[in-house]
């Protein structure tokens, strides 16, 4: 399964290469970050936290157009912010597969660049 759709992304950038590399790295930059304090925010049951970081991570996606990252982290968002920690560790793990999957495919997309 594909999670991040680079002619999408290229197409909503008008074709801007040099937009997108700036956008990419950014995103490859930033995003660990963030899921670092999602699984820090999931494994310590921090439901405030880990909503502000799956809401994060759920813009960020968008932008690159990771359409599949974007779905899995509104759910992690929702059950953040309905304290549902449980239904969150499930959604994370299943995200966390989805991100590693996410990041190999932008990683190749941006050596292409």
């Amino acid at each position: 399964m594909t999670f991040f759709d680079s002619k999408l992304f290229m197409s909503s950038l008008g074709e801007d290469a040099e937009l997108a590399a700036e956008l990419m790295d950014a995103y490859l930059e930033d995003s660990p970050v963030r899921r670092a304090t999602l699984l820090e925010a999931v494994n310590n049951g921090d439901c405030a936290v880990a909503a502000k970081a799956a809401h994060s991570l759920k813009g960020m996606s968008g932008v690159v157009r990771a359409g599949g990252l974007v779905d899995m982290a509104l759910g992690m968002e929702m059950a953040a912010k309905e304290e549902k920690v449980e239904r969150l560790k499930e959604l994370f793990a299943e995200f966390d597969q989805a991100f590693a999957t996410a990041l190999g495919e932008m990683h190749h997309f941006r050596e292409t660049l």
